[in-house]
């Protein structure tokens, strides 16, 4: 990633994707939503429809507009999230994560696997918006297995 003109560079713990199982998802979707950082939220449908185990891969790669500026409320960080869906299918997404939250994550990719994923997160046009809305006309309990909760609901 570039940093654009005028902008300090990102720092190096910043310069690194890391691997997520799907706890670790939902949880930054959650805490991006608890503090309306903008990008993020969650939901059981998302959580549902997550791999099993994942994997799911996280770097961040903030656009020149999202950019870190503490000045000017932005102090966090616009990260690709790689996503693998129940039904194996890799989408990107992205999602606001706090500097201490990224950096707390563990860091177990090699380096050239990184720079290898990182390539595929940024290439991979399909987001989950995208993945969600061709899903849903088939979305139900006998085919990918999630009940909305009206639905739940009612068999109770």
């Amino acid at each position: 990633m570039k940093t654009p003109s005028g902008r300090r560079p990102l720092p190096r713990e910043a310069r690194v994707l890391k691997a997520l199982d799907n706890d670790a998802v939902f949880a930054l979707h959650e805490e991006a939503g608890r503090l309306r950082l903008g990008l993020g939220g969650s939901s059981p449908w998302f959580q549902a429809h997550l791999a099993p185990g994942g994997p799911h891969y996280l770097l961040p790669d903030p656009a020149d507009y999202y950019w870190p500026d503490p000045e000017a409320g932005r102090r966090w960080w616009q990260c690709r999230v790689l996503l693998t869906m129940f039904d194996g299918e890799q989408v990107s997404s992205m999602l606001a994560v706090l500097p201490k939250t990224f950096i707390a994550l563990p860091s177990t990719v090699p380096r050239f696997r990184q720079r290898h994923l990182a390539h595929i997160a940024r290439a991979t046009e399909r987001d989950t918006g995208l993945w969600g809305r061709d899903h849903k006309t088939h979305c139900g309990p006998e085919h990918c297995g999630y009940v909305p909760a009206e639905e739940e609901t009612a068999s109770t």
